[in-house]
């Protein structure tokens, strides 16, 4: 074997052994973050009155002429 050989194998065999650890340590991140709801997200202090509704309609986007036309 030669040395790009060796290195190739060595470089996928590190990468893989990241990326299965990344992999299985994020399941428990993912678990842990879903425990704590919204309270991580808001703040713990955050009084839910004066959060935004998020089901609220926007004001409608104006209107603009278009480039290139003439009016």
């Amino acid at each position: 074997m030669n040395a790009f050989e060796v290195v190739a194998i060595v470089v996928s065999v590190v990468a893989i052994a990241l990326a299965a650890t990344t992999y299985f340590r994020l399941g428990r991140v993912l678990q842990e973050l879903g425990r704590g709801g919204l309270s991580s997200y808001r703040g713990r202090d955050a009084d839910p009155a004066q959060t935004p509704n998020e089901d609220e309609r926007d004001a409608p986007i104006p209107k603009r002429p278009i480039r290139g036309r003439p009016e």
